[in-house]
């Protein structure tokens, strides 16, 4: 997987919200003294994720939309939209330095 684009915010017009039905989605990172984290807001309440050192919303080689973030212990972390089941890389894996270096390019 490929990933471009790093960004804070993004609104996404067609997205899945629900039982079939698409609409909009918006993304944003919350800066705070703890970190960041990102938080998706589509029909009601913000889902929000733990924070991280660094985070950076970002597009897939596959067309969808992804969140990056850099944790500790050397790892860098992907969440897909859904912001559900995160995939960790340690620095030992191929994807950390791609990962990394779209962050710090943010």
């Amino acid at each position: 997987m490929k990933y471009s684009n790093p960004r804070t915010e993004v609104t996404i017009e067609d997205y899945p919200i629900g039982r079939g039905r698409r609409g909009p989605a918006h993304f944003i990172i919350e800066s705070n003294n703890k970190g960041e984290r990102v938080a998706r807001t589509t029909t009601g309440k913000p889902k929000k994720v733990t924070y991280c050192q660094k985070m950076r919303i970002v597009d897939g080689d596959d067309g969808k939309t992804y969140v990056i973030g850099k944790a500790g212990y050397n790892q860098v972390i992907v969440y897909p939209s859904n912001i559900k089941y995160p995939t960790y890389y340690h620095n030992s894996d191929p994807e950390f330095k791609q990962i990394t270096e779209l962050l710090n390019a943010a």
